[in-house]
């Protein structure tokens, strides 16, 4: 099987078989402040359409005001329990890597809304650490490798 996995690391596929929702905040720098962006919302990731050794990630935040930012990427299983994911609005896509108390992305490029149509191209530091059933998501945010932003996000399995 492509994705055998050491024993002691993580099985992705297993974890995220159920979906994970919660919420999450952002911490922007003093000088970013005045940017009109939500820094709170509520988050849900799911599976959709299961293929053998790839299927469609479905990722929600929901703001406040009751908009949402949904993300469709595409994930494939690689050796050694790893995962690839992609998606249009991220350019070279991402390897996901197990650990036995959580996962690492490799660092990936995001084009994200900023104002209206504006997207910027942030660059991507992304740890997840799980502990007693709870994910820990933090993504650090920079632009032109300038720190401008910290996600956290703390989250569940869903119903």
């Amino acid at each position: 099987m492509v994705g055998q996995l050491a024993p002691d690391l993580l099985d992705l596929r297993g974890l995220f078989a159920a979906p994970w929702g919660g919420s999450g905040i952002l911490w922007l720098p003093w000088w970013l402040r005045w940017v009109p962006k939500p820094r709170t919302f509520t988050f849900r990731s799911e599976i959709l359409g299961s293929a053998g050794e790839s299927w469609d990630v479905l990722d929600t935040m929901t703001y406040p005001d009751g908009s949402t930012w949904i993300r469709r990427m595409h994930c494939q299983v690689l050796p050694h329990g790893r995962m690839k994911l992609s998606a249009e609005d991220m350019p070279g896509g991402a390897e996901i890597t197990p650990r036995h108390d959580g996962f690492d992305f490799s660092p990936y490029v995001i084009e994200a809304p900023i104002l209206g149509p504006l997207r910027a191209r942030l660059r991507c530091c992304d740890v997840v650490r799980i502990e007693d059933g709870r994910m820990t998501d933090r993504i650090e945010l920079r632009f032109l490798g300038v720190r401008v932003g910290l996600m956290t996000m703390h989250l569940s399995q869903a119903a």
